[in-house]
């Protein structure tokens, strides 16, 4: 079986990155061969060791040679960040019905949405088979009349390397177009340092988040990191002293490795996660005093709770399977 996986992968996105890397690597494992629609179909290919089709000059030529639309994962279903976004993802389920294909919608935090995407929502996913990673998203799903399985993200699957030479930092990681949740970030990354706290910041976006790391860095005397791919940003964080992380998979890759965090809850998505997880979640205003204390205590991640996501992201991929095949 061919499933073509529709995302926002080939974007330099590490969260976006680690979550394919995790769903690859289950699909191969159940005899399922994936094709990623892509931004840059020849990085998907040579990271990920996958066939790619461009997104949109690929789509309808790769929608005819697989056998199943898998949409999702991620944050792909919203009307927050830019209506065009969600006309596309919706696009791609309609036209993939069209075609006859059979259409999982896996993995998805869906929302926020306005009335008009909630309506558009709710006709595009009618009778298709949902899983969503998080309550909030479930929740809304329900309110329009939808019902959906809850697994978790597949990125919580990816195997943990050896510790990277920066080992007991304390690791920020700040998200573009959050200035008040940045800006806390640098705070407690300037108490920490004058507390004799090494301190790293750590861009899971570098071309978006580039601009706020370097301005923490420069605040917090901290050394500015650049992973290449989520394995080297699951290095990182696998020997950080603490995570403050203001990217959902800052707190995904922490979990993953057992190191303690706390998140900056800039969507619905985040605090689902952060509740799931049983860790402790900011929402502005926020205390960079408080983020200190927590970074200082170096409390490592309620271990049941990191378990039951694991357990829930192997379900998932299983029930994923499951729904493939009818």
């Amino acid at each position: 079986m061919r499933a073509l996986l529709s995302g926002y992968y080939g974007y330099g996105n590490l969260g976006d990155e680690a979550l394919l890397s995790g769903l690859v690597r289950g699909l191969k494992e159940r005899g399922i061969e994936p094709v990623v629609l892509s931004g840059d179909p020849a990085a998907t290919r040579g990271r990920h060791g996958v066939a790619a089709a461009h997104r949109y000059g690929g789509l309808l030529p790769a929608l005819a040679r697989c056998d199943v639309l898998v949409s999702g994962g991620g944050g792909l279903l919203q009307d927050r960040s830019s209506q065009r976004s969600l006309r596309y993802y919706l696009a791609v389920i309609g036209l993939a019905r069209a075609l006859g294909k059979r259409v999982v919608v896996y993995g998805q935090s869906v929302g926020p949405l306005g009335e008009a995407g909630r309506r558009r929502v709710g006709r595009a996913l009618e009778g298709l088979p949902l899983a969503v990673r998080d309550a909030p998203s479930a929740a809304l799903l329900r309110s329009i009349g939808l019902s959906a399985e809850r697994v978790a993200d597949p990125a919580l699957l990816l195997d943990v390397p050896a510790p990277a030479d920066d080992e007991g930092a304390v690791v920020l990681v700040p998200r573009a177009g959050h200035d008040d949740l940045n800006a806390a970030l640098a705070e407690a990354g300037r108490l920490l340092h004058d507390a004799g706290h090494r301190v790293v910041t750590l861009a899971f976006h570098e071309r978006e988040d580039a601009p706020a790391c370097e301005r923490i860095a420069a605040s917090a005397h901290a050394r500015h990191l650049a992973p290449a791919t989520p394995e080297e940003a699951l290095r990182h964080l696998a020997g950080a002293r603490y995570v403050l992380s203001a990217r959902l998979h800052g707190l995904i890759l922490a979990a993953r490795a057992g190191v303690g965090f706390a998140g900056l809850v800039y969507d619905p998505k985040v605090a689902g996660f952060l509740d799931d997880a049983h860790a402790p979640a900011f929402r502005h205003p926020v205390d960079p005093r408080r983020l200190v204390d927590l970074a200082l205590a170096a409390r490592r991640p309620d271990p049941d709770a990191v378990a039951e996501l694991v357990r829930r992201a192997e379900a998932g991929l299983d029930w994923l399977a499951l729904h493939m095949h009818g």
